[in-house]
C-alpha cells in the first residue's frame, strides 16, 4: 500500500510538471506539442479553454480504447477519466499563471519553448518511472499497437503526426491559416522524446523503484 501510494504521488506530480511544460511551449507562441496540437486549434476554434478542449479531446481518445480493445478492456481504463479531468484543469491553471510571462523577441520564444520541452520530458519521464498508470494519449496509442499488431513507438509516431494533421486541416477550415502549429512543434516532436530518455537514464540514481502496479498495458 505505501510503495502504491509512493507511486501515485510520482505520477500525479509528472502529471503536474507535464501540465506546465505543456503551457510553456504553448504560451512560448511558436506552436505547441504534436498530441496537444488538436486541443489547441480546438480551443481557437471554441469558445472554449486550452484545458477543456483537451478533456474533450482526450475522453474521445478513451473511447477510442473501448472500440479497440473489446473484450480485452481492463477496468484499469475507467482510471483514465477521473486523470483527464485533473490533467486538463493544471493545464488551464498553468496557462493562467504564465500567460503573463515577457518574451520580447523570436530567441527569447525559442528559448521559452526549449524550456517547455525540458520540463514536458521531466514529467512524461515521471509518469513512465511511477510505473502507475497512464493518460488517454498513451492508452490510445497502446490500444491501436495492440488492434494493429504494430510496436508501440511506430503507433506513436502515426498517431502524432495524425494529430498535427487533423489540426492543420481544422485550423485551415475555420481560418484558412495555419494556426498553433510552427517550428516549435517540429522542435518539441523531436526534443521531447531525446529528453525523456536523459530524465529517465537519470532516474535510475533515484533511490527508489516503483512497483509493477500498472503499466501502459493496463490499457
Amino acid at each position: 500500500m505505501k510503495k502504491q501510494l509512493i507511486n501515485w504521488t510520482i505520477f500525479l506530480t509528472g502529471l503536474s510538471i507535464m501540465s506546465m511544460g505543456i503551457s510553456i511551449v504553448t504560451v512560448a507562441g511558436l506552436g505547441t506539442t504534436p498530441i496537444s496540437a488538436l486541443p489547441l486549434v480546438s480551443s481557437y476554434v471554441t469558445s472554449l479553454t486550452f484545458g477543456q478542449t483537451t478533456l474533450i479531446i482526450n475522453i474521445f481518445m478513451i473511447v477510442v480504447q473501448l472500440l479497440l480493445l473489446r473484450k480485452n478492456v481492463r477496468w484499469t481504463i475507467v482510471l483514465q477519466l477521473p486523470l483527464t479531468f485533473f490533467f486538463a484543469s493544471l493545464i488551464d491553471l498553468s496557462m493562467n499563471l504564465i500567460h503573463d510571462v515577457p518574451l520580447t523577441n523570436y530567441w527569447a520564444r525559442l528559448g521559452f519553448s526549449m524550456l517547455g520541452n525540458i520540463v514536458l520530458a521531466l514529467g512524461v519521464s515521471l509518469e513512465i518511472y511511477s510505473k502507475a498508470a497512464v493518460l488517454p494519449g498513451e492508452g490510445m496509442v497502446v490500444a491501436m499497437s495492440i488492434f494493429a499488431k504494430k510496436p508501440f513507438p511506430k503507433m506513436k509516431v502515426f498517431n502524432d503526426v495524425f494529430l498535427v494533421i487533423l489540426a492543420i486541416l481544422l485550423s485551415l477550415f475555420f481560418f484558412q491559416d495555419i494556426q498553433g502549429i510552427r517550428e516549435g512543434t517540429l522542435i518539441s516532436a523531436v526534443a521531447v522524446g531525446l529528453l525523456v530518455k536523459l530524465w529517465m537514464c537519470l532516474l535510475k540514481y533515484f533511490p527508489y523503484e516503483p512497483s509493477q502496479e500498472t503499466s501502459q498495458k493496463n490499457s
